[in-house]
């Protein structure tokens, strides 16, 4: 899959998680939690291709794509569930440090001010840590359904996964990828539409 439409693709699955997530929980997420929500799904999809430099995220990275590739090699050791599991545990550790520690880094801590007062510093982590995991992880589910598929038990086995039969899979950039971005971006504005309330005032209006 392209870039686009991992950002895509995840933002999409997210909403629909966030509407069955607001609908059975007492604590439904406030706007700016979706807001930290969605926009860590979004860099979370794209970080598994930090081992190509020429993705959207490797060309930001300094270099440090281009070693990861030497190593591992495009859709090698990041596109595996020892990598999902290593990322969940960093980011279960990071969620637990201190308050001050975040105030040392000025644009964590700027971005965290923006979205709520000290005493939701722990909740706005959270959140965002289970989003960028959550994008990694729709990273690997989109991957699975191209041609190339998957090393998802890197370094045990070599072989790659598919989650869909030979016939539907397809290559990357190709017109299915274009496809499920529109459909992906489609979706995510109707959810978020209902989540916001608008959904039913456009019907009434329309309809009416």
């Amino acid at each position: 899959m392209l870039g686009k439409t991992h950002i895509s693709f995840g933002l999409g699955l997210s909403a629909c998680g966030i509407v069955g997530f607001n609908a059975l929980s007492s604590t439904p997420l406030s706007g700016a939690g979706l807001s930290i929500f969605y926009g860590a799904v979004a860099l979370g999809s794209l970080v598994p291709d930090i081992d190509e430099p020429n993705s959207l995220l490797g060309k930001k990275t300094l270099g440090i794509s281009n070693l990861i590739k030497t190593i591992f090699g495009h859709r090698g050791f990041t596109h595996s569930l020892c990598f999902i599991l290593l990322m969940g545990v960093l980011l279960f550790l990071l969620s637990t440090l201190d308050e001050n520690f975040w105030k040392e880094i000025p644009l964590v801590a700027d971005v965290i001010k923006q979205f709520g007062s000290v005493e939701s510093k722990n909740i706005n982590i959270t959140i965002f840590s289970i989003g960028l995991l959550l994008g990694c992880i729709f990273h690997l589910i989109g991957d699975m359904m191209t041609l190339s598929g998957v090393p998802l038990f890197l370094p045990f086995k070599r072989c790659n996964y598919h989650i869909v039969p030979s016939f539907m899979r397809f290559k990357t950039g190709g017109i299915p990828d274009k496809l499920i971005t529109a459909l992906s971006l489609g979706i995510f504005g109707y959810l978020n539409l209902e989540l916001l309330g608008f959904s039913a005032n456009l019907k009434e209006f329309f309809f009416s």
